[in-house]
């Protein structure tokens, strides 16, 4: 049986995918604007499916190892948040995960990114019992990284060509956050 599994905040509802949700995905993972600094996009329709199927099948795997929530406001998909406990190079060891997050343009500066990680690094401190997050964003993405340092990330490193982006090698900031044992840092 599959256990689907929403996580809910003030403002946000954070849920998994539906394939219903394609027109509100492709929307921001189609901007170029939105993709500049990562390291995939802007999507053709078909690259916004794969990406919903992948999460699809991500939701029935076990152990499951990645979660990957749409982001809603008032029943919209504004943007896609992950928590990845295996694939990602960042993750060395068992109660490590990587979180990532992104939001379509007109969501910006409104506090929808710091509140939907919040809610994803809390149930992934107390439920899935992750003593490290990590994060990288592009040292200029500001808004990124005022994100994670509002979460209480550390800025731990620089790392050098560590994505491509159009086929260029680009640097990423890196952040953590370590749980002690009162809570997330």
């Amino acid at each position: 049986m599959i256990m689907r599994m929403d996580l809910s905040t003030e403002r946000l509802v954070l849920r998994e995918y539906l394939l219903t949700d394609l027109n509100d995905v492709h929307e921001f993972a189609s901007d170029p604007l939105v993709c500049a600094l990562s390291e995939w996009g802007p999507n053709s329709i078909a690259q916004s499916q794969a990406f919903l199927a992948q999460c699809l099948t991500e939701s029935t795997e076990t152990p499951r190892m990645t979660w990957t929530f749409a982001i809603s406001r008032a029943g919209k998909v504004i943007g896609s948040i992950a928590l990845m406990r295996e694939k990602s190079d960042l993750v060395r060891r068992e109660g490590d995960a990587e979180i990532g997050y992104v939001l379509r343009q007109d969501s910006w500066g409104r506090g929808f990114a710091t509140e939907a990680a919040g809610a994803v690094m809390r149930w992934a401190h107390q439920e899935q019992g992750i003593t490290r997050l990590v994060a990288t964003c592009r040292p200029e993405n500001s808004a990124s990284v005022r994100v994670l340092e509002k979460l209480g990330l550390n800025r731990i490193g620089y790392l050098v060509g560590d994505k491509t982006i159009d086929g260029v090698a680009r640097d990423s900031l890196l952040f953590e956050s370590k749980r002690h044992e009162s809570g997330p840092v």
